[in-house]
């Protein structure tokens, strides 16, 4: 596989020498921001995937390579720093977090035990509804309806008709998932459903919980990891976008997976990252349930770093997706060089 240009020039910077002297530099001067890595999925099993690619970002050896990193050179921080930044107090120098997204089991099977390993602290956004109810995400079961479909198209009815060529299905997967994304007041079941019986693949309730026990963390290892000193906060309860949601559908979402936290931890989250990671803008509507709601940050994704020394806007915290594939030099420039990380005026992760 080719290397991008950012990946070719992290490299040289690399080889050279540069990127020591950057970190370096970082590591001693008074950096003007934040930092927010974004993970999702530990990779499995070499071979072809079953669910969604697009969440796969690390290997646990990965991962503790870049943990090492870290904590060699920033300062890691938590939830507890997130909110008091937000309100107007100094970070820790030199300011990175480690987040992770959705609630997937290599979180508690990987993650836990190296960052346990380590001594450093995380940051994990859970959609709450999935973890009780055992049932498979919603852009795990697109991708694996139309990767196991044996036939060459199929028409959607709802919420339009809409051809879907599946000779390759990565790129089936990405217009139902944008449609998704993007579509108000979708009745997500319905189209689930449609979309399971025109591509000719059953995805029964049994299934949907054997999937969901297989790839989502428990309470019982959500608990663990709250009571390991890793930070557990709301990535809603069903990952609906926010700006697609009606009034009280957005309100469920915010103060109902707000609820479950409390009840399952014994505390309500402080922070939420938005599902998708689409910067909420000057939304009022969201901003003002967000408040009622009761949470004091929420955090954006392939949006780049915070400023540091300028007015924060609490609601739009920054954050780095952290791509599969990517080398440990591009990881660390991205780091030291903010710039060259890419930016996504709609980011579509998870």
């Amino acid at each position: 596989m080719r290397k991008s240009r950012r990946e070719q020039f992290a490299g040289l910077l690399e080889r050279s020498g540069a990127l020591s002297a950057l970190i370096r530099w970082r590591e001693r001067a008074p950096v003007p921001w934040l930092s927010i890595l974004t993970y999702h999925r530990f990779a499995g099993a070499a071979g072809p995937q079953p669910f969604d690619d697009g969440v796969i970002d690390v290997t646990a050896e990965e991962f503790e390579r870049q943990v090492v990193d870290l904590k060699r050179h920033f300062s890691l921080i938590g939830t507890d720093e997130l909110c008091e930044f937000a309100q107007g107090a100094s970070l820790p120098k030199n300011p990175v977090a480690i987040t992770f997204d959705d609630g997937y089991a290599g979180v508690y099977e990987h993650a836990l035990p190296i960052l346990r390993r380590h001594g450093c602290k995380a940051i994990v956004f859970v959609a709450t509804s999935f973890i009780t109810d055992r049932s498979t995400h919603w852009w795990d079961r697109v991708a694996y309806i139309l990767k196991r479909s044996e036939r060459s198209h199929l028409l959607l009815e709802y919420p339009f008709p809409m051809h879907i060529d599946l000779s390759e299905p990565s790129n089936g997967i990405h217009r139902v998932l944008r449609l998704i994304k993007a579509h108000p007041g979708l009745d997500l079941h319905r189209l689930l459903e449609e979309l399971a019986a025109g591509a000719g693949v059953p995805f029964t309730r049994e299934m949907d919980r054997a999937f969901a026990d297989e790839l989502l963390m428990t309470w019982d290892q959500i608990r663990e990891l709250h009571a390991a000193g890793i930070d557990v906060e709301s990535h809603t309860r069903t990952h609906r976008v926010l700006g697609t949601l009606s009034p009280g559908a957005l309100e469920l979402e915010l103060g109902g997976s707000r609820d479950d936290l409390r009840r399952e931890l014994g505390r309500a989250p402080r922070a939420l990252a938005y599902p998708v990671g689409n910067p909420i803008a000057r939304d009022s509507r969201i901003r003002t349930a967000l408040a009622r709601a009761g949470y004091v940050v929420g955090l954006t994704n392939g949006t780049g770093p915070t400023p540091i020394g300028k007015l924060v806007d609490p609601f739009g915290i920054g954050r780095h997706t952290v791509g599969v594939g990517s080398s440990d030099a591009y990881r660390m420039t991205i780091l030291a060089m903010p710039a060259l990380a890419p930016r996504h005026r709609r980011p579509l992760e998870n």
